[in-house]
Parts: structure tokens; sequence; C-alpha cells
């Protein structure tokens, strides 16, 4: 993309920002309201009403012909609370997790079909550097993706991978689809995920799932640290784990 390409994209981002703006103190608005108010033709109004309406964040009032905000913001701040609810309820878990191995401790959820890292902790000499709250990590190497994939609905964990990268990032990173399809089945059978250097070299991963009413994963939580340190205590681990997270209201 050009830079001129650039800065008409940035610009038109920044447009559809402030016409959504123009909601905050009045419930509806008119096409001609908004070029009014926004300094734009009615027609970039129009255009950019079209894309926002396409994705469910406006809607159109048919007796005034007006637009109000649409149902994908109840969406996305259900979201964004049941998350943010879910970091705070775990964050004492997930200390606990931390102190307890002197490792990292990850909370993960699926947001956009990415995994992104919702909470983390680390304790000891063991700190996984490369991870940040708001991160991604890799679906089909980590054990926190490994374990949403896992539980997911078969229909839904399909049309993910479809679109997934398996990409390589140790000799130990499963790339094959079959293979991947085989873990998941063992990773059911066995209770948890691991990534066992799959990531990164050196790094050892247990992964359970943070389960809804109806045994669906809405989140996972790991415990990173060298391999030495953790392949041993694998199992008290996953005790510890699904221990942690009925207590504090995640069952697993």
């Amino acid at each position: 993309m050009t830079g001129r390409g650039k800065s008409e994209y940035s610009q038109s981002v920044t447009n559809a920002l402030r016409l959504l703006g123009c909601f905050v103190e009045r419930e509806e608005r008119g096409i001609s309201e908004l070029s009014r108010e926004l300094g734009l033709s009615k027609s970039a109004v129009a255009r950019l009403v079209a894309s926002l309406e396409a994705g469910r964040l406006l809607m159109q009032n048919a007796e005034t012909g007006k637009y109000r905000l649409g149902a994908g913001f109840l969406l996305y701040g259900d979201l964004v609370r049941e998350r943010s609810e879910l970091s705070r309820a775990l964050a004492p878990a997930l200390t606990l997790l931390a102190e307890e191995y002197q490792a990292t401790a990850h909370l993960a959820v699926l947001s956009g079909g990415e995994l992104t890292i919702a909470a983390k902790v680390s304790a000891g000499p063991f700190v996984y550097m490369s991870s940040r709250v708001g991160g991604t990590l890799p679906i089909h190497a980590s054990a926190t993706g490994k374990c949403l994939l896992a539980w997911m609905p078969m229909e839904q964990r399909r049309a993910l991978l479809d679109k997934a990268e398996l990409r390589r990032f140790t000799d130990s990173t499963i790339t094959s689809r079959e293979a991947l399809e085989a873990e998941l089945s063992a990773i059911l059978a066995r209770g948890c995920a691991l990534d066992d250097g799959e990531t990164h070299e050196g790094l050892y991963c247990i992964g359970c799932p943070v389960l809804d009413a109806a045994g669906r994963a809405v989140a996972a939580v790991s415990v990173s640290g060298s391999r030495g340190a953790l392949e041993p205590r694998r199992d008290e681990a996953v005790k510890f784990i699904r221990n942690l997270l009925r207590e504090y209201g995640a069952g697993a």
C-alpha cells in the first residue's frame, strides 16, 4: 500500500470514529446532520454509514430514516465485560499458580479468531518475557490455544483452522492438520494441553480450560516454565490449576 493509501485509510477510520462519537449525546442522527457536524459531504457520510451499518455498528430507524447505534455494540460490550470480569476473578488464582511453581501464569481468550493474552503473572527466576497482556499466542502450538481448540465445537474448530497458518516455531511444532487433530483428541482424553518446546525451545507449558456451565471453553489458564522444573510436576500442576479454577468460580 502506498503512503497516500495508508493516509487515506487512516482518515477513513478517523472519520468513522468521529461519526460514532456523534451518537454519544443524541440517540439518532440523519445523514444531513452528520454531514454538517463532521464537515464532510453527504456522499462521504453515506459511505461511512453504510460500512458501519454492514458491521452492525449502526442501524436505521425505519420510521424516521435516521440512524442509531447498532446491536454490534451490545456484542462487543458483553465480550469486554465478560473478559474483564474473568481477568479480575482469576487474578488471585494466576498469582497463586505463578508463585507455587515459580513460573509464569497466563489467562488466554479467543478474540477475533486470535488467541489473546488477557492476564499474565510471573514469579521466580523463570520469566516468560516474550508474552504480554494484549499480545497473541499461536493457537495451534501453545497450551492455552490447544485447550480452546480441543474443547471447541467441531464446526467452530474446523472453520478456525481452515483459516489458520500452522506455522513452525521449533522442530517440535505441530504443522500438520491431521497430527493436530490427533493431539486435540489426546488433550480431551488427558484433560490438559501441553506445549513441550513447541513455541520456544526449552519452554514447557501446562494448560487447562476455563469452562462455562455448558462445558464449553471460554478461556484457558496455563503455567509456563523450564521443562526441567515443570515436566516432573505435570500431573500435580493439572490438579492444582483445576482446584484453583473451581475455587475461584471457573470450572475445569
